[in-house]
């Protein structure tokens, strides 16, 4: 059971608002079970969640009386509403009334283009050591050109592609993981030759098309002289 009903505190309303980024709404259970967040949320219930989550969905679609206290919270809820999915394990969030802020949904390529963005800013970083999450999460801001609060997205990229063993982390840094690098290598390699026989193929074809039609024009210059032979 969750505590007497106390006021939330910021912490517990960021831990709440990366929980649901991470896991996705309703998912209330994963996200007190998950030690990033536990620890923040250890008074809180499932029902507690649930209803802080309504609470703020609400506010940031349909507006607050306390505007200038809730404006920074309302942006980060509405871009987690943007990007998560609406799976809400069947349970409404918000009034079927509230403004089309709530059916964004992203592009299917959306959070492989941040992927892709993590990677480069880890790969073209210049160091010793691989660039930490700052370093990481102003890359992307430079190059997303999205008008969204990145940094609960890119928290929840970097640790998705450490969870697939895409990039590693060591000591606050992040690097390509030696077994991705591979395949990577692998794959380009394979792409490339596919591109180079596909251009040989393209090349015996122009050949081909080039001496039939050098055949074709010695036939017909044969044959007009043939005609003019016979006037």
């Amino acid at each position: 059971m969750g505590a007497p009903k106390h006021k939330w505190t910021d912490e517990e309303e960021e831990a709440l608002l990366a929980g649901v980024l991470k896991h996705g709404t309703g998912k209330w259970r994963f996200i007190l079970a998950d030690s990033e967040y536990s620890a923040v949320l250890h008074s809180r219930s499932n029902v507690d969640l649930k209803d802080k989550w309504r609470n703020i969905s609400v506010a940031a679609t349909c507006g607050s009386r306390k505007k200038a206290k809730h404006d920074d919270d309302s942006t980060k809820a509405l871009t987690i509403l943007a990007l998560t999915n609406g799976d809400d394990g069947g349970q409404q969030t918000v009034p079927a009334s509230a403004p089309l802020a709530l059916s964004c949904e992203p592009p299917q390529d959306f959070y492989t283009s941040v992927d892709n963005l993590i990677l480069e800013a880890i790969t073209n970083f210049e160091g010793p050591l691989g660039p930490d999450r700052k370093s990481i999460l102003l890359y992307v801001e430079a190059n997303a050109n999205m008008q969204l609060d990145m940094e609960p997205l890119v928290t929840a990229r970097l640790e998705q592609l450490i969870n697939v063993e895409t990039i590693v982390k060591i000591e606050h840094r992040y690097s390509i993981s030696p077994g991705y690098a591979v395949a990577k290598a692998i794959a380009e390699a394979e792409l490339a030759l596919a591109e180079a026989e596909a251009a040989a193929r393209e090349a015996e074809y122009a050949e081909a098309k080039a001496e039939a039609a050098s055949i074709f024009a010695k036939a017909a210059m044969k044959a007009l002289k043939e005609y003019n032979a016979t006037r």
